[in-house]
C-alpha cells in the first residue's frame, strides 16, 4: 500500500460496508494495480477498485459519438462546478465533487463522484442546505442551457426528476416554506399497515380499494404544492443560471479538458475556477493552442513520475 493513499476517506464515503466488502475492495485494487505496472497501491487504484464494485467494471466496445457524449460532460459538468461554485462564494455545505467520468460503466454512461459530509450534516440539514443542494442538482440543466441554449437534451433528466421531489419535500415534508403547506405529507409509494380483516368502516375500505393513503384534507392541496414546488425550482434554476453564466469560460474550459481525459478530479475543477475567474472573455480560452489540455495534468503526471522513480530507488 503506498504512503500517498489516505484510507479514511475511503471510511467515511463508504459507509455500511462490512469488513469483507472492504477486503474484496482491497483486493481489487491490487489487482487493478498489477494490470497498471504499479509497484504498490496508489489512491487512484483504489478509486478504479471503488468504481468496479459500486457502478460497475468499464463497457469495453459501448462509447458514445462526440455529440453525446459533449451533451453528457456538459451536464455532468453543470452538476459538479455548481457545487464547487456554492461552496467558493457562499460557503455553501454540499458535497464538493471528487472526480468526474465519461467512461461507461456498468448501466451508466457517465458518472460523478461526490465526497460525502459527516453523517450529522445529513441528520439536521437546514434551508439552506436543501435550497443549495436543489441548484446542484439543477446545475445540469443549467449548464446546458449556457452552452447549447434551450436546446437540451435527456442527460439531465435524471437530475430534474431529483430535484423536483427534493423541492417537494422541502414544502411538504419538512415544511420549510412559509407559509407551510401540509404538516408531514407522507412519501406517496408508503402505506400505513393495514389490519388484515374485514373492514366494518365504508370510508377506510373506499380509500383501501383505491391505494390512498388516507382522506385528503384539502382537495386543491395537491394543486397548490404543485404549484408552490414550480416556483420553488424556477427560483433556484435562474440563480444557478446566472451563477454559470458569469463562469461560462471556466465551464466550457472544464467540458474540453474532461472530453480530452475522459476523467477530471475535484483538484483540476478548483485549478479551473482559479485560472478562470468570473466574467472571463471566451475569446482568451478560444485563442489557446489546445483548449482541451491543462497545466494541472502535467504537474500531476511529473508528481507520479517522481514518486515512482523514488520507490524504486528505495528498493
Amino acid at each position: 500500500m503506498s504512503e500517498s493513499v489516505d484510507l479514511s476517506s475511503y471510511a467515511q464515503n463508504l459507509p455500511g460496508w462490512t469488513g469483507a466488502k472492504l477486503a474484496q475492495l482491497v483486493q481489487e485494487a491490487a489487482l487493478v494495480a498489477v494490470r497498471k505496472g504499479h509497484e504498490s497501491i496508489r489512491q487512484s487504484d483504489l478509486d478504479d477498485a471503488v468504481d468496479r464494485l459500486t457502478v460497475g467494471p468499464k463497457r469495453v466496445g459501448i462509447e458514445l459519438g462526440h455529440q453525446g457524449q459533449c451533451r453528457q460532460a456538459t451536464t455532468e459538468v453543470g452538476v459538479a462546478i455548481t457545487s464547487h461554485l456554492l461552496r467558493q462564494y457562499e460557503n455553501a455545505e454540499v458535497e464538493c465533487c471528487d472526480c468526474i467520468s465519461i467512461i461507461p460503466r456498468g448501466q451508466t454512461l457517465s458518472q460523478v463522484v461526490f465526497h460525502r459530509l459527516d453523517d450529522e450534516s445529513y441528520m439536521f440539514e437546514r434551508r439552506p442546505q436543501l435550497l443549495h443542494r436543489l441548484q446542484v442538482l439543477l446545475g445540469g440543466r443549467a449548464a446546458e442551457e449556457v452552452i447549447y441554449g434551450r436546446d437540451t437534451s435527456r442527460a439531465s433528466v435524471d437530475y430534474l426528476a431529483d430535484a423536483s421531489w427534493l423541492a417537494r419535500k422541502i414544502l411538504t415534508i419538512w415544511n420549510l416554506e412559509n407559509p407551510m403547506v401540509i404538516h408531514g405529507e407522507p412519501p406517496p409509494w408508503r402505506k400505513k399497515v393495514q389490519f388484515v380483516g374485514p373492514r366494518l368502516d365504508f370510508e377506510g375500505s373506499l380509500y383501501h380499494d383505491y391505494d390512498l393513503i388516507e382522506p385528503p384534507v384539502n382537495f386543491n392541496l395537491d394543486d397548490e404544492v404543485a404549484k408552490r414546488t414550480e416556483e420553488l425550482i424556477h427560483n433556484m434554476y435562474d440563480k444557478t443560471l446566472s451563477l454559470l453564466k458569469r463562469h461560462h469560460a471556466a465551464l466550457l474550459k472544464t467540458v474540453k479538458v474532461l472530453l480530452e481525459c475522459k476523467e477530471i478530479s475535484g483538484e483540476e475543477i478548483d485549478f479551473i475556477l482559479n485560472k478562470y475567474p468570473p466574467q472571463t472573455p471566451l475569446k482568451l480560452l478560444f485563442e489557446e493552442e489546445s483548449p482541451g489540455s491543462l497545466k494541472f495534468l502535467k504537474q500531476v503526471q511529473e508528481r507520479e513520475l517522481e514518486y515512482a522513480l523514488l520507490t524504486q530507488s528505495k528498493g
